[in-house]
């Protein structure tokens, strides 16, 4: 069973605009110490920047503490933000992610050997959202996703846009999911090169995804 992903890439590049937009105006107002957009920003990122404190520390208590801390610092910083730099949820990750490093380094890495922290925080850059992990905008996005062989991208598209499990994409598209493992991590990595700028895209380029 095979899955076009081109009307997933399509919504998808509308609804990053949306929300960015949501998440750097809330900032502008928190830089003010507006309470009531504090309180929403929260509601709206909490949830994601939980599950990256998580990946790192591999504790829920801890996690939990990153969190506030970090929405602490967001809550200081808010005025530095500045959208010419980064996404509003790249900028607020980095911040959680600051945090959970300096959690382990303060509990002495609770345990963790340097080695495993790496993999760690680098399991966690590969897990957060798209958009965000690359800090790209919604159209650059959508035509460095245009790119990609056709199978990586409904992979991708179905692991980022859908929320699918690696086992409910082998699912969708009836393949291994040793396979699916594969496509991913293979368009993940085409993505990097072309953002790297050895292959960027042209001025005026089609933003067509779907072959």
């Amino acid at each position: 069973m095979q899955h076009d992903a081109s009307v997933d890439v399509a919504l998808c590049a509308h609804a990053l605009n949306e929300k960015s937009a949501y998440l750097a105006a809330l900032l502008k107002r928190v830089a003010q110490h507006d309470a009531r957009a504090f309180e929403a920003l929260y509601r709206a990122s909490a949830p994601s920047l939980f599950g990256l404190a998580l990946r790192v520390t591999r504790n829920a208590e801890a996690a939990e503490d990153v969190v506030q801390d970090g929405f602490l610092k967001i809550w200081r910083f808010a005025g530095s933000y500045d959208a010419r730099m980064s996404s509003p949820s790249t900028w607020m990750s980095t911040i959680v992610k600051n945090q959970a490093l300096d959690y382990l380094r303060r509990n002495a890495y609770s345990g963790v050997y340097v080695e495993e922290l790496d993999a760690r925080v680098a399991m966690a850059d590969d897990d957060a959202g798209l958009a965000q992990q690359f800090s790209l905008d919604a159209e650059r996005l959508s035509i460095y996703l245009g790119r990609l062989a056709p199978i990586q991208r409904q992979a991708i598209a179905l692991a980022y846009f859908r929320g699918q499990s690696q086992s409910e994409i082998a699912h969708t598209l009836d393949a291994p999911i040793g396979t699916v493992k594969t496509w991913i991590s293979r368009g993940l990595e085409s993505l990097r090169i072309m953002i790297d700028g050895r292959h960027a895209p042209h001025h005026g380029g089609s933003c067509r995804v779907a072959e």
